[in-house]
């Protein structure tokens, strides 16, 4: 018996970089500047990022002074770190934090490195193997191409006092010593993908979304139309000097340039006077009818921001809490809160042991206590403005004097409670 099983492609490759020295991300080397482009263009991706981000941070160290603790000469505090790493873990999965020692083999300086700049070494290339390139402009947006000369290498993290000795030794003393990345990775001896990296073709979908809903403004919603006009004949450009050969082109007509301004919102409701000399010069316009796509785009739509959110793993109430109904909303915020701290508890986890790991090793003991734990975010953020003012409104239409069946069917169908729960008040008031 034969099975088929489709062919699914790789999200992503990773090989060998001669050049360079370094495993490439992605057969461009660039899929984290790529993933960074696709969720900066699509609100709901950013939104679940921001989100992520917000509940693997939590609402910082358990111990209050801790967060102050300054770890570098250019004034970095430990609250700060942890919120730049638990951004980069929101959707890398993974991060980097770069050490430097003391001659006397301890941490002197800790400093942040983004995910997006770190690339591992060639394991197959002795000079680069358990070593960390580090490069602002991999997705080369700023140069056309990359500097060698600018990559930087770093030593993988291992506070052993050989270790240390060897790569100095390797380095040509502590002047050209460079430090050490610890690099957080869940992937083995290799690249992670992005949190939501099953869903990043959404993404894209709703940027593209995004665009058409722009262009509809700036073209006044007005309907795709042809513009029938006679053909000018081309004439030689003579006012060239320079060339030895006629040059022949059409510019723009006046009427051409004209129709240009009368586009966008801000021209809407215009009027253009087109004078011709004859009939047969008369200009004639002809709206030609496309498909509405409002309603397929309204669809499509939702099914993205539904299935980006369900990519972060996010409860939906956290990221479209105002189409969430009145009291009810208050409940529900504080379990999908309570719920999404139970899902990011592994990640706080992880940063607790990393932060506690890297800072035993500190020149100087900045936590007596040793206790690196991170406070969860509290679920009492979800009793804000709104779940007070609905309460304050519901409070009214159960004192009212309408029927107990209208009450039931408003706190049903405007503030979301279930069939129980909205006859049992009705009745009860």
């Amino acid at each position: 018996m034969k099975t088929y099983l489709p062919q699914i492609e790789r999200r992503i490759f990773v090989r060998p970089n001669q050049t360079f020295g370094i495993l490439n991300y992605d057969m461009d080397n660039a899929y984290p500047q790529r993933m960074l482009e696709l969720v900066g263009a699509s609100p709901t991706a950013k939104d679940c990022w921001n989100k992520r981000a917000k509940f693997i941070a939590g609402n910082g160290f358990e111990a209050p002074e801790l967060g102050r603790q300054v770890i570098n000469q250019k004034g970095l505090t430990l609250a700060k770190l942890l919120k730049a790493v638990a951004t980069d873990k929101a959707l890398f999965t993974g991060f980097g934090i770069h050490v430097n020692y003391t001659a006397g083999f301890k941490i002197a300086s800790v400093n942040y490195i983004k995910f997006e700049d770190i690339r591992i070494g060639d394991t197959d290339c002795p000079d680069t193997a358990d070593k960390f390139a580090i490069y602002s402009d991999w997705g080369r947006k700023t140069w056309k191409n990359i500097m060698r000369s600018k990559i930087t290498f770093l030593d993988r993290y291992n506070p052993d006092e050989q270790a240390i000795k060897d790569q100095v030794l390797a380095a040509g003393g502590w002047e050209n010593y460079k430090g050490q990345l610890y690099y957080f990775n869940p992937e083995v001896d290799d690249y992670p993908l992005i949190e939501a990296d099953s869903v990043w073709e959404d993404f894209e979908t709703e940027a593209g979304i995004k665009i058409f809903n722009n262009r509809e403004v700036t073209t006044g919603f007005l309907p795709s139309t042809m513009l029938f006009m006679q053909s000018r004949r081309e004439e030689a450009d003579n006012s060239r000097p320079d060339s030895d050969e006629p040059h022949y082109g059409n510019s723009p007509s006046q009427l051409e340039k004209d129709l240009g301004s009368f586009q966008g919102a801000k021209s809407a409701q215009k009027i253009i006077v087109i004078e011709y000399e004859d009939e047969s010069s008369k200009p004639e316009f002809q709206p030609y009818s496309i498909q509405n796509n409002d309603k397929l785009f309204e669809a499509t739509e939702k099914s993205v921001e539904a299935r980006i959110i369900k990519g972060f793993s996010i409860p939906k109430e956290l990221i479209n809490a105002e189409k969430s109904s009145g009291l009810s909303n208050g409940g529900e915020k504080k379990q999908a809160i309570c719920e999404f701290n139970d899902n990011t508890a592994p990640d706080r986890l992880e940063l607790s042991e990393t932060f506690a790991e890297i800072f035993s090793h500190f020149y100087t003991d900045i936590n007596p206590a040793g206790n690196w734990n991170i406070l969860q975010v509290p679920a009492n953020v979800a009793d804000d403005t709104a779940g007070i003012k609905a309460g304050n409104s519901i409070n009214q239409l159960l004192l009212s004097n309408i029927p107990a069946e209208n009450k039931i069917a408003i706190l049903i169908y405007a503030y979301g409670f279930k069939q129980a729960e909205a006859e049992a008040m009705a009745i009860g008031s």
